[in-house]
């Protein structure tokens, strides 16, 4: 069980985040979709702690986190705890798809290189990537780049997955490997937050979906609740527009 209570952002005047309170079971696939500027990505990063929040606490398994003022000690027992997969891939550039998963096994895991190379090789092979594993990112595309960066995340053994937009940085003949990638890893139990703009996607894998506007929960049900059955204006307004956009402009 994880716990997420009174998390509170504010860029300035600004206010990101306005007294989030979340509760994920274990195994869930939470979707957080919403308008742009609404704090998808910043609630992600908070819970990280890439992130300061002005105020809100954290527990995962009992073990709580205050993530306004916490110590070294806690920040790293949160990040052993939560895996992080950018829009941005974040790989060294300098190292193999197979020393980029390896490298947090052995630097913060404190794993022996024989047993950090066997874990990396498992779940390489899970993102389907392992004949790429002696492979410099360069010689990757950005599809193979973001399955990398996931098993680089699942690789830690984390309780909690944060996916924040993992194919916006790809090219759009790359987006189905990497949401494949996802949906397989969701249908063997992790659990997982993930921000998207992909709603079809966000609808097929996830079982559980939050709508964020003006840093608040606004919409948080099953994906037929949000979508089909919106309770709140803006929500239907959101989804009315999402709907409009996807239509022609002409017709002949």
């Amino acid at each position: 069980m994880i716990q997420i209570r009174d998390l509170k952002k504010r860029f300035r005047n600004n206010v990101v985040l306005d007294g989030i309170d979340l509760d994920i079971n274990e195994g869930d696939v939470v979707g957080i979709i919403g308008p742009s500027g609404t704090g998808k990505s910043t609630l992600l990063r908070c819970i990280d702690l890439l992130e300061i929040p002005d105020g809100g606490s954290i527990s995962i398994d009992g073990e709580k986190t205050e993530l306004s003022r916490h110590s070294r000690s806690q920040t790293l027992s949160l990040r052993r705890n939560t895996g992080m997969v950018f829009q941005r891939f974040n790989l060294f550039e300098r190292k193999t798809a197979l020393e980029n998963v390896m490298e947090g096994l052995v630097t913060v895991r404190k794993m022996k290189k024989a047993e950090a190379r066997m874990c990396a090789e498992a779940e390489l092979k899970r993102v389907g990537m392992l004949d790429w594993s002696g492979h410099y990112p360069k010689h990757l595309s950005g599809g193979q780049q973001q399955r990398v960066a996931i098993a680089r995340a699942l690789a830690m053994k984390p309780k909690l997955l944060l996916l924040d937009e993992p194919t916006s940085a790809l090219d759009p003949e790359l987006v189905g490997e990497v949401l494949e990638t996802i949906k397989d890893i969701a249908s063997q139990g992790f659990t997982m937050m993930l921000v998207s703009h992909e709603m079809n996607f966000v609808r097929n894998v996830a079982n559980r979906v939050i709508f964020l506007d003006g840093g608040k929960i606004v919409e948080d049900g099953t994906p037929r609740e949000v979508f089909d059955t919106p309770k709140s204006q803006r929500a239907k307004d959101f989804f009315a527009k999402m709907h409009l956009l996807r239509q022609p402009e002409y017709t002949i």
